[in-house]
């Protein structure tokens, strides 16, 4: 416990711009709490966001992306390049994977080239993995998404790890699993989106070099 006081002292002595409770925030989550907080806002609404894209496909087409492809899970990896390579890792039964690359090309060929597919903020992956996840087998499809801060509608994985996905299957029934209406309705949801961020313009700022977009564009604000 000395020996922590002390690092923490001569850190705080070091870089005076971290506040005390950032540099502790670091020592018990491995993270910054009020950076994570920024993240989750901007997660929760991606979530939104994609499952647009993804309802939006199948009212133009007549089924989700990649269904049908296969008999067995067929998985997306929502990632950055450099976020890929701590996506390489799968289910430990016959799947298929496609690369995020190919899932862009495939929406913007039926909704239009000017949408723009939003990616997790988180660079290395810290407690939970750090790319969205899009799988569908037979006709079924869900979109999850992972939190670092509880929710009540979130299903806790680990300590800071809350995984929320969204399906098309009225049967689900996984806590953190929701029909996308059901989930865009809920008022813990709808106030978790709402909340201030720390430093809107970081966020902002990150996103931008990812190559997404903050918020969704006016056209998925009505899609429902």
């Amino acid at each position: 416990m000395k020996q922590t006081s002390r690092i923490v002292l001569i850190l705080t002595l070091l870089i005076p711009v971290i506040s005390h409770a950032e540099l502790m925030d670091f020592f018990k989550s491995g993270t910054s709490e009020a950076l994570q907080h920024d993240f989750d806002i901007v997660r929760l609404k991606d979530v939104s966001t994609l499952s647009g894209y993804i309802e939006e496909y199948k009212k133009i087409t007549g089924k989700y992306p990649f269904e049908g492809e296969v008999e067995y899970p067929h998985y997306v990896h929502i990632a950055t390049k450099q976020q890929e390579q701590y996506a390489k890792g799968g289910p430990p039964y016959q799947h298929k994977r496609t690369s995020a690359k190919d899932f862009i090309t495939e929406l913007q060929l039926k909704l239009g080239k000017d949408i723009e597919i939003p990616f997790d903020l988180q660079k290395v992956p810290v407690n939970k993995p750090n790319f969205y996840i899009y799988m569908v087998v037979g006709n079924v499809y869900f979109l999850a998404v992972h939190i670092h801060h509880e929710q009540p509608f979130a299903n806790k994985v680990a300590d800071y790890y809350y995984k929320v996905e969204v399906t098309n299957n009225e049967n689900a029934n996984r806590n953190g699993t929701w029909l996308r209406e059901k989930l865009l309705a809920n008022e813990a949801y709808q106030k978790a989106i709402s909340v201030k961020p720390n430093k809107p313009a970081y966020t902002e700022e990150l996103r931008n070099k990812l190559g997404g977009v903050t918020m969704p564009s006016n056209k998925l604000l009505h899609i429902k």
